[in-house]
C-alpha cells in the first residue's frame, strides 16, 4: 500500500482530566478523511507521545487501528532511548499498524554507529515496513546521510524518510545515496523545496488545519502546476508559521478548539503548557479561524 503525498500526524486530545479523548481523536480523523485524506500518523511528535506510557500508546494504537486501518494507512510512531525496551513495544503495537516511524535515540546522543546499530536491532524484528524519522532538532543528533544509506540497506522493509533536519544539502545527498527512498518534507515550511529536489510530500501538521489546501499544494506540483502550487503554499505559509509559534502541538491544539468550539481540544501534558496569550492573539487576528 503506497502513501499519498500529504500525511497527517495526528494529535492526542485529552479531556479536562487529562485522559485521552478517544471519541475526539475518532471524529478528527474521520473529518480528514472526509478532506480525502488516506495516510495519517499517531503517537509522533504532535501526538505528545513521549508523555503517553506504553499502555495508553499500545491502546491507542489498537483503537485507531480497528476503527480505521481498513480505510486508511496507519503509521504508528516508535521513539525513545532505550532501544530493548522499543523492541518490547515494536513487537506488540506493530499487529496495530501498516507503517512503523522510527526515529533516532533521543537524549543518549549516540554515534552514528550507534544510531545504526539501534535502527538495525528493531528494523530486523519489523513484520511490516518502515519509515525512518530523522528529527535532530528533537533528538539531539542528526542522522548522516551515509548513516541513513546503511539503515535503507539492512532490509528491504524500508519504505520512506521524514526528513526534518531542515538541511536540503542533507536531502539532495540522501537522494543520491538512496535513489528508490521516499522522501517526505518533516516540516510544513519545506515542503515546496524538497518537492522540488525529488521529494515525494509531507508529514504534516498544518494538514490538521488545513488538508484539503495541503493535498492541493502538493499534488499541484507533483502534476507540474507550479504556479499554482507556489500560490498555495504563500497563502498557507502564515498558518504555517502560527502552527508553530510555540512548540508543537500546542499551537495547533489551539486552533483546531477554536475551529470545533471545544475547549478542551486544546489541553496538554506536562512538560508542555497550553498556547500563551500573546500567541492566542496573534492566531485570533491574523482570522485564520472562525
Amino acid at each position: 500500500m503506497s502513501l499519498s503525498s500529504v500525511i497527517t500526524v495526528i494529535p492526542t486530545f485529552f479531556n479536562n482530566l487529562g485522559i485521552i479523548d478517544y471519541d475526539s481523536i475518532i471524529t478528527h480523523i474521520n473529518n480528514q478523511i472526509n478532506n480525502n485524506i488516506k495516510d495519517i500518523v499517531i503517537l509522533g511528535t504532535t501526538s505528545e507521545a513521549p508523555t503517553l506510557n506504553i499502555d495508553e500508546r499500545i491502546n491507542l494504537a489498537k483503537k485507531i487501528f480497528t476503527t480505521f486501518g481498513k480505510y486508511i494507512n496507519i503509521i504508528v510512531g516508535l521513539g525513545g532511548n532505550n532501544t530493548i525496551e522499543m523492541l518490547k513495544e515494536l513487537e506488540i503495537i506493530q499487529d496495530y499498524a501498516h507503517y512503523l516511524m522510527i526515529s533516532q535515540p533521543s537524549y543518549n546522543k549516540p554515534s552514528q554507529e550507534g544510531i545504526f546499530q539501534h535502527f538495525n536491532y528493531l528494523i530486523t524484528h519489523s513484520k511490516i515496513p518502515i519509515i525512518i524519522y530523522n528529527i535532530p532538532s528533537r533528538c539531539g543528533v542528526n542522522i548522516e546521510p551515509i548513516t541513513i544509506k546503511r539503515i535503507y540497506d539492512i532490509k528491504n522493509n524500508i519504505y520512506a524518510i521524514k526528513e526534518a533536519s531542515g538541511n536540503l544539502e542533507q536531502v539532495m545527498q540522501i537522494m543520491e545515496y538512496c535513489p528508490n527512498l521516499k522522501i517526505y518534507s518533516g516540516d510544513d515550511a519545506l515542503v515546496l523545496p524538497i518537492l522540488s529536489i525529488g521529494g515525494v510530500g509531507v508529514i504534516s501538521v498544518v494538514s490538521n488545519v488545513v488538508p484539503s489546501l495541503m493535498l492541493d499544494l502538493t499534488k499541484n506540483y507533483i502534476n507540474g502546476n507550479f504556479k499554482e502550487s507556489i500560490n498555495i503554499f504563500y497563502k498557507v505559509r502564515p498558518l504555517i508559521k502560527l502552527c508553530f509559534i510555540e512548540t508543537n502541538p500546542v499551537p495547533v491544539k489551539y486552533i483546531i478548539s477554536k475551529i470545533h468550539n471545544q475547549n478542551s481540544l486544546e489541553n496538554v501534558r506536562l512538560p508542555l503548557v497550553k498556547l500563551l496569550n500573546d500567541s492566542k492573539n496573534k492566531i485570533n487576528m491574523l482570522n485564520l479561524i472562525n
